[in-house]
This record gives C-alpha cells, structure tokens and sequence, in this order.
C-alpha cells in the first residue's frame, strides 16, 4: 500500500464544535438559514448578495 502525504487526523472535530453550534441554534431559533425552495438568479453575484441578506437577517422577537 502507497501512502501519500502525512496529514494527521486532528482531535476534537465534533466536540470542539459544539459550543458554537449550540450558539448558532440559540440565536437562530427555529428559523432556518436559507428558506426552503427553489430559488433563481440572474448572476452569481445576485445570488451571493441574497445569501448575505438571509444569513445576516435580524430574527424575530420570540414572545414571553
């Protein structure tokens, strides 16, 4: 068996992660990233600028 390089698998992956993903489910809420469906763009850019928007989009106050 040929080995090529000698990239060591890094420790952590997952665990590291969860921290910033419990906080990225927190401020999110229920609301998902990208809404659902099929979208269409004239340009790459067009596309990229509307990704940003949704990305970025304040959530709504959730009531008490």
């Amino acid at each position: 068996m040929k080995i090529i390089g000698r990239r060591q698998p890094g420790s952590g992956g997952l665990e590291q992660a969860n921290g910033f993903l419990k906080l990225v489910i927190g401020l999110r809420g229920d609301k998902p990233f990208i809404p659902r469906g099929v979208h269409r763009f004239r340009s790459h850019e067009e596309k990229d600028a509307w990704t940003l928007q949704m990305l970025t989009r304040p959530t709504r106050a959730r009531p008490r």
